[in-house]
């Protein structure tokens, strides 16, 4: 039998090598991969663990609740607006929420109104919807509770909840004319926020951020927990001992101009205008109600230039208007033991401008006192 040849043998070896090489490659990309996969596995779960611990704590609405909401985007009528994902049910700070096939947070209704109903449909954003409370404590509930009781005209009286966080009142208008008609409301009820609505951008604006990032955030845990905790060490860096979400302005610039002729006062009462307007076109009457801030509360000598310039404007127009701002610090002035102070948590809910449970039922008092001239005796 022939010796192999040396050539033959060394091309061999050769061959060898190079495979050894791959496979030790292959097997080096592989524990890197398992690596990596493992890490981000760890990191997700405490970072879940963490974000199930903010959820429960005192800045839950805030920090959690602000990120986790799903949204539907309807693009499709005027300026078009967004609904809350039908049946989700979430819970922040031991408040559960649930969402009905609707994408509106309450019980399941339907758009067909029961006879002897008297319908209202409480239209706004993140107020209206409840931000912070219980279902059963929204000024809507409470004031649908309180008409019941009066047991005016022989009438069922019904409030639906069309409150979605985000909204500014263009998509207010959008909703009412494309879904909220046909609720066949006899009273229209337009939540405007003094801290949002005047500044705000519909909720359909596109968020700067790249695709791949909205969707970690959406769909992650560990990828909020990284951006917050970045959050706080530039907040420190900076002096603050707060981040933005639950740290908001002093200055009431931010919330609202100054300036009473900018351009911002048109825009919004002209969207005032055409949800009026609309309600009249299906048949329903019209209330706009004004809600402060937590600042025009607490202390008088903050600007209040939304009340004045809408409060003139209403009764320029003929609307309808309830400011509840006089009745607001009422409340505070007579808090228990000692005027409220803010971020007391009395009056409000958290640290920007949602009302407390005791802010909606004062909210539900006030609006029924007004709806007097609206309601069959």
């Amino acid at each position: 039998m022939a010796a192999p040849s040396t050539s033959t043998t060394t091309g061999e070896i050769a061959k060898s090598i190079v495979q050894s090489e791959r496979s030790e490659l292959k097997l080096g990309i592989l524990i890197a991969i398992i690596s990596l996969v493992l890490f981000i596995g760890i990191l997700e779960g405490l970072a879940y663990l963490y974000e199930r611990m903010q959820a429960n704590g005192l800045y839950a609405w805030e920090l959690v609740a602000s990120r986790r909401i799903l949204l539907d985007r309807h693009p499709e009528s005027g300026f078009g607006y967004t609904l809350m994902r039908p049946g989700k049910h979430y819970e922040w700070g031991g408040i559960p929420v649930d969402i009905n096939s609707h994408g509106l947070r309450g019980p399941e209704i339907s758009y067909e109104k029961p006879p002897a109903t008297f319908r209202i449909l409480n239209l706004g954003d993140s107020v209206t919807m409840g931000w912070g409370v219980r279902e059963e404590d929204t000024y809507g509930r409470r004031l649908e509770s309180i008409l019941n009781a009066s047991g005016r005209g022989g009438l069922r009286f019904q409030v639906i909840n069309a409150g979605v966080p985000g909204w500014n009142l263009e998509n207010a208008q959008a909703y009412l004319q494309e879904e909220g008609s046909k609720y066949q409301p006899d009273l229209v009820l337009l939540d405007l926020t003094t801290a949002n609505d005047i500044r705000g951008d519909s909720a359909l604006v596109e968020d700067n951020q790249p695709a791949p990032i909205n969707w970690l955030q959406a769909n992650t845990y560990f990828w909020p927990f990284l951006t917050v905790q970045l959050r706080w060490l530039e907040s420190r860096a900076e002096g603050r001992e707060r981040i933005d979400v639950i740290d908001p302005p002093i200055d009431p610039d931010k919330y609202f101009p100054l300036d009473p002729h900018a351009e911002n006062w048109t825009r919004v009462w002209n969207w005032v205008m055409a949800i009026n307007q609309l309600a009249k076109e299906n048949d329903a009457q019209f209330l706009l109600i004004m809600f402060p801030v937590e600042f025009q509360v607490t202390d008088e000598s903050f600007p209040t230039l939304p009340q004045e310039l809408f409060m003139e404007k209403s009764a320029d127009s003929g609307i309808s208007t309830l400011d509840l701002l006089p009745a607001f610090r009422k409340a505070c002035r007579e808090k228990p033991g000692s005027a409220c102070q803010r971020e007391d948590r009395y009056l409000f809910a958290d640290v920007w401008m949602h009302p407390s449970a005791h802010g909606h039922e004062l909210t539900a008092f006030e609006i029924y006192t007004a709806l007097a001239r609206f309601l069959p005796k």
